[in-house]
């Protein structure tokens, strides 16, 4: 990545922020919706509201009424040595149907930007591209607004849930390296800059990136109150990396979660995107594989 894709950020960010309608065919939900618009549709018929949380407690602190509680390691596992991998599906479809899911109905899901980010990206593998929205901002703009907070748990009756896998979302280290390069493909890596460059191994085998990575750090990609920022801006951010109408964002980072909200902002943008679930955590163990470490000294 070229530095001036770095320094451009600041100029990028600091443009004024526009809100964006959100439209959606007949046959798919918008992806992002207002808290405005969640408190009228509360009780909607075949609509499941669910909190993805790290743990009970910040279920327990206040919730948007009707909300059920996913627990963020009912998804996100330790597999084959790797952190926070999508879980097999027959555990993934227990714990939807635990939360009352059944074929046929909508989700809105809100939580930590990374925690929901990476619900998305398990709910759109499953085969629920179109059925999911993200609540923007989450509890933090939820009570902003001044809109009503639960304390009360809520149970619902086990559901009866059939995935359909997307298995094509989710690509691995052999897939990165055949297509890359490929012509109408835009690697994304979402980790801090200091990372990409190599400055910081960050705990990893090798510092550096993927080849023909470029950088969108993921903390770019919201403002205040988590909020995902707007269409234009996060338009302006995949232009500094190269990124093309039409491409396909595949989209990776140290082990999952930062490259999960990359893949939401693409989304959001209306990109084709992929997620790198093993990310640079698996890239870097493998010294069959090449990385690029610009924090090196060039040979002359």
């Amino acid at each position: 990545m070229q530095l001036r894709h770095l320094t451009s950020l600041a100029t990028l960010l600091a443009l004024p922020s526009l809100v964006p309608a959100q439209s959606a065919s007949r046959d798919m939900q918008p992806l992002v919706v207002t808290g405005e618009w969640l408190s009228k549709h509360l009780s909607d018929a075949r609509q499941v509201i669910v909190h993805a949380a790290n743990g009970r407690a910040e279920y327990d602190a206040g919730h948007v009424p009707g909300a059920r509680l996913l627990p963020f390691s009912t998804y996100a596992i330790q597999l084959d040595g790797l952190s926070s991998q999508m879980a097999p599906v027959a555990q993934l479809d227990s714990a939807l149907e635990s939360i009352g899911v059944n074929d046929g109905d909508r989700l809105v899901i809100y939580g930590q930007p990374l925690s929901v980010a990476r619900l998305l990206v398990t709910l759109e593998y499953l085969g629920l591209r179109g059925k999911v929205s993200v609540l923007d901002g989450g509890v933090d703009t939820w009570r902003e607004r001044g809109l009503p907070l639960s304390r009360e748990p809520v149970s619902a009756t086990t559901g009866s849930f059939t995935p359909n896998v997307d298995a094509s979302i989710v690509v691995d280290a052999s897939w990165v390296a055949t297509n890359s390069a490929s012509a109408g493909i835009a690697l994304l890596d979402a980790r801090a800059p200091e990372f990409y460059l190599g400055y910081s191994a960050g705990q990893m085998p090798r510092a550096g990136h993927i080849p023909d990575a470029d950088n969108v750090p993921f903390s770019s990609l919201t403002g205040e109150l988590t909020q995902l920022r707007d269409q234009p801006k996060l338009s302006r951010l995949f232009a500094a990396a190269g990124v093309a109408k039409g491409d396909t964002v595949v989209t990776y980072c140290h082990i999952g979660m930062q490259a999960s909200l990359l893949y939401y902002a693409a989304r959001r943008l209306g990109y084709n995107a992929k997620i790198y679930d093993g990310s640079y955590e698996d890239w870097s163990k493998r010294s069959d594989l090449s990385v690029v470490n610009e924090s090196l000294p060039r040979k002359p």
